[in-house]
């Protein structure tokens, strides 16, 4: 049976994570290249709410979600091209598995979530057709 159509979404879905992967990557690196807290004590210095530990606090919490989105956009693009073999391999219902598993890891970003589990449950619910005997 030609599994096209997860064939399709799962090359949708690697792409977005692999550009969201790169995008990722590059902001990572320019906030770590940048001082931010001398930013920050400088914004402080007028008249603001918040002291210097809670911007500290909020630029941490920041960092640490983009490199949790890091983390899950690489296991993303790992498990999706796997999938992918799979499906081309015949082993359907394991990459139906791996592309749900895949989707749940990739919590921190919808579009490769949503092409990710739909592929997922087309392999595991969609059945081949089976060849009917016509008798003249």
């Amino acid at each position: 049976m030609k599994r096209t159509w997860e064939f399709v979404l799962s090359i949708i879905g690697v792409s977005i994570a692999a550009i969201s992967l790169i995008v990722a990557i590059i902001a990572a690196v320019y906030i770590n290249s940048i001082d931010v807290t001398e930013i920050v004590d400088y914004s402080l210095m007028t008249e603001s709410e918040f002291s210097t530990s809670d911007m500290d606090m909020s630029i941490k919490f920041f960092i640490g979600l983009l490199w949790a989105g890091i983390i899950s956009l690489f296991f993303a693009l790992a498990g999706g091209l796997i999938a992918i073999f799979l499906v081309k391999s015949g082993k359907v219902k394991a990459a139906g598995i791996l592309f749900i598993i895949t989707g749940i890891l990739t919590i921190f970003h919808v579009w490769p979530l949503i092409f990710f589990i739909v592929p997922g449950i087309m392999c595991l619910v969609r059945k081949p057709r089976e060849p009917v005997d016509v008798i003249v």
